[in-house]
């Protein structure tokens, strides 16, 4: 596996996201039926969708993953109980993409550490997935994620 690394200055984008904590293991099931109630939201609002699902991870912890997900939105939306108002991270992150499988992203994340650490900068404990095509349409070999570790100033 090969990646193409990129230090990119990311800008804050309003989103319609859900919060919460989850365990990997139980991730799939939790990210699809967030995204549902979130499209089913902004479709009843008028909320309106400008780009591809994301996840926002503020820890690794398998077993208690602390998760936003969301999608980006062209302005505030009406928040409810569970669906609010939130921004994607500012700053400085190591930007690439993976292509393959979401199984396979852990394997991605490796070398991307070691870079980080070879390249003397540190990383912040916040990284962002972008899911750039629909996995229910996309062969899962052609699946293509951006994935944006931010890094500390």
């Amino acid at each position: 596996m090969s990646f193409k690394y990129e230090i990119k200055e990311q800008k804050v984008q309003s989103t319609a996201s859900i919060r919460t904590r989850t365990s990997v293991s139980q991730l799939p099931a939790v990210i699809g039926k967030t995204y549902g109630a979130i499209g089913k939201h902004l479709a009843e609002t008028g909320g309106i969708c400008i780009g591809a699902p994301f996840a926002i991870y503020y820890n690794m912890d398998v077993n208690d993953l602390d998760v936003e997900m969301g999608f980006p939105v062209a302005k505030s939306i009406s928040e409810n109980n569970e669906i609010k108002n939130s921004k994607t991270p500012a700053g400085k992150a190591l930007e690439f993409t993976h292509v393959g499988t979401y199984n396979e992203l852990e394997k991605a994340y490796r070398p991307a550490m070691t870079w980080i650490k070879e390249s003397n900068f540190k990383e912040s404990g916040i990284v962002c997935e972008f899911y750039l095509n629909d996995p229910a349409v996309t062969p899962p070999e052609d699946l293509v994620t951006e994935i944006k570790i931010f890094l500390k100033n």
